[in-house]
Order: C-alpha cells, then structure tokens, then sequence
C-alpha cells in the first residue's frame, strides 16, 4: 500500500511524460499498482476498511471480565494468560480494549536518584494478604529487596517481621546473589533503628548493626516524607502486588511454602528478565555490571545468631521464651537479646556476649533464676515478680511550742 507522498511522486514523474514502465523501473513499484493510483479519481488512494482486529479478542472477553473482576487489572499478566489459551493476537490489541474499561490513576513523576553499579540495594515490607493455618489467621507479609543499579529483585512471603526473619531473607538474597552491595536503604523500620540521639545520629538495633559490620555493607535510611528517595523498592513491592499476585487470584496456593515457591518462580522467569521500564534494558543482562562492582561473599557461614529468637528484656530483669521466664543480670532490662534452646539449655545473648545460661524450664509458666543475675538490683527493679521498696523509719518529729500555749489550753480547755 503506497502512502500520499508516493503517489504524489508517481503522479509528478507521470506529468514529466514517463511511461508507466520507466516510472516501475525508477520506483520499484508493480506497474499494475502505479496504473491503479494514476487512474484514482480523488488523486489519493481511498483505504478500505481494515476488519477490526479486536475480533481476536472476542472469544477472550469473558474470561477477560472474570479477571478484571477478581482484581486483575495488569495487562502483562492478562497477555500472559491469554497466550496460554492459544490467544493469536497482538498485546496493543489487549491494551485497546483495556483501555476504556478502567480508570487511570494520576501519576506523579518525580526525578529518579540513579545509582551506579554495585552501590546500593533498598528493602521494605509490603503487605500481601492473609494466611489461614489451624483455625487461626495470620498477616502475610512480603520481603523485597532491589538492586538500585539493575533492578535485579529477591522476594519472599512470611507471616512475621521479626529481626530474625528480615535477617535471614537478607542472606538469601546474598547467597542468589553471589555478592553484598556497599549500602543498603531502609525504610524506618523499627526493626532496623531505634531513634535518633541528641546529636541527630542514628541509633541502629544493635544486633542489625552487628549482622551489617558482619556482611560488609553500610546500611541507610531514606529521608522521613519523601518516598521518591526510596522510589525503586518502592516500585518493587507495587510490582509485587500488581504482577505476581494478580496472576494468582482465583488460584490462591495452598501454603505459604507453595506461594514462596512460585513467587521464586515468578521473580526467576519474569522479574528478573523483562526490559525494564526507566532503564529499557534486561534486568539481568545489568545485573553482571552489578556482580562485577559488588562484594563477594567468598563462601562466608551465616551470621551466627540467625536460628535465635529476638526478646525484649523485661524491667524485672527476666525474658520470656516458649511459655517461661528466665533470669538475666539486670542491667540488661530493656535491652533487645537473642535467645536459643541448645542440648536442654537456654542461652541469652546480647550481641556477641553470652549473658545467661539456663536449664530449660520442665514445663510452661516456671520461672527460671540465677541469684547473681539480680545481686544489686537498684530500686524500681522487680525482683521474683513483685516490687520491693526498703523504708528507713526514723524517730517521730515533735513540734516544739511555748509554754504560754499550754498555759491558755489549760484556761480555755482547747487548742
């Protein structure tokens, strides 16, 4: 099909007196196509209506309408489950018919910090769902952690945000990974800091700063009300959300064991190899300049508190652990430590020191004591579950008055 400058070209080189072969030899045009344009009465070609080619959706729409019903919105994953189902047609055709059935929500584009290569990961929590086990129901949180540089992409499902828990998924995404960035941003995630000093520092969770000293990487904070400096990770769990779990809705897994598996399926064959939106290059093929600029991990064991439960200590100079109370030295009250079973003991740990050591309870609701561990205890600290106080009674203080005072009670019978 010639468009209206190419027939304005054959009609001009017609009026210079060419035969309709030498205009074929010159353009490379059919001569039955140039004669068919010459002869057009409008002078420009009329186009006949091409059949609409939403027709290959039609035999798609109600299961497209089930979907948008169920939640699924992402055109991604829409084309995804259409090509599964032997759909022939094209992803702008998809798009079309998408469009007028939703509401576009207004974007906001704000200026992107780009990191180089190997620099800086970001980590948040983003909310999934639900999860029901033995009668009770659980929150369901995900776990992602993005390279800022390639936008390579770890996530995990659990049912907690314990330190413990973010710890571990930390791990895993060094050991896919092969290597640790030199930073890592946060979101102000009480699990990760605990405020800011008199100087305007930040105070880290001492066992997070340990286990960051111990992987070789500086951890972050983003800045308080601007999301836009943590717009990556932040993009990351929306992508979560919009991509993966729209794709599971109808067809929920049956455990949280199953979800994690095709979350890592997802992230493996999906995630991790489209062409990225802001840098338009495969994710994975930016993840070597990544690996190349990160450190690697050289086989390095796992951080060594990681199987242990973190516990607040209790003002009364006791942690609680599976259902019993052990002592610890008080001056510890109020301190985060970890404690493990270990060959019928407990151990409690505050960083790397050992603070106590206990025969594990023989049933629940015991209450475990070393006497030293509260030798000194100042007053305000509970001591054996009660509060004590120590009273040192003194004489009685008498008011001294003159004797004309006594002189006039006798007179008058009062005072």
């Amino acid at each position: 099909m010639l468009r209206g400058r190419d027939v304005d070209e054959i009609k001009e080189l017609k009026r210079e007196g060419l035969s309709i072969r030498a205009i074929s030899r010159l353009t490379g045009y059919d001569r039955k196509t140039i004669s068919r344009y010459l002869l057009a009465t409008t002078g420009r070609p009329v186009y006949k209506t091409r059949p609409s080619a939403a027709t290959n959706l039609e035999p798609f729409k109600a299961y497209l309408k089930e979907r948008l019903k169920a939640g699924v919105w992402n055109a991604q994953v829409l084309f995804r489950e259409l090509r599964e189902r032997d759909y022939g047609g094209g992803y702008s055709t998809l798009t079309e018919w998408l469009r007028p059935q939703r509401k576009e929500a207004l974007v906001v584009a704000v200026r992107r910090f780009e990191t180089p290569p190997g620099k800086q990961a970001q980590v948040d929590w983003g909310h999934l769902g639900s999860l029901s086990e033995s009668g009770s129901e659980h929150a369901m949180w995900g776990f992602t952690i993005t390279l800022g540089y390639s936008r390579m992409m770890m996530a995990e499902a659990a049912t907690d945000q314990k330190l413990g828990t973010l710890l571990r998924m930390h791990e895993s995404a060094f050991r896919q990974w092969g290597a640790v960035p030199e930073e890592i941003l946060y979101d102000r995630m009480k699990t990760v800091w605990t405020g800011i000093d008199e100087r305007g520092e930040i105070i880290w969770n001492a066992i997070f700063l340990d286990f960051a000293r111990y992987w070789g990487f500086t951890p972050r904070l983003c800045r308080p009300y601007r999301p836009q400096t943590k717009g990556k990770i932040e993009s990351g769990v929306k992508y979560v959300r919009r991509n993966f779990l729209c794709g599971l809705l109808g067809r929920e897994p049956d455990s949280l064991g199953d979800l994690n598996a095709e979350l890592r399926c997802w992230v493996a064959e999906v995630a991790n190899r489209r062409v990225h939106g802001t840098t338009h290059e495969q994710v994975l093929l930016r993840f070597d300049e990544d690996l190349f600029s990160m450190q690697p991990i050289d086989g390095r064991p796992p951080y060594p508190y990681m199987d242990d439960e973190q516990r607040k200590v209790a003002r009364d100079a006791y942690v609680s652990w599976q259902g019993s109370r052990y002592s610890v030295p008080w001056l510890f009250a109020g301190k985060d430590v970890w404690v493990r079973g270990l060959d019928g003991r407990v151990e409690v740990r505050h960083g790397a020191e050992r603070i106590a050591v206990h025969d594990r309870a023989m049933r629940r609701h015991l209450v475990v004591t070393h006497s030293q561990h509260h030798a000194g205890i100042p007053l305000g600290i509970k001591q054996g579950g009660k509060t004590l106080i120590h009273i040192v009674q003194s004489a009685p203080m008498v008011e001294r008055r003159p004797l004309s005072v006594y002189d006039s009670v006798a007179v008058g019978g009062a005072l």
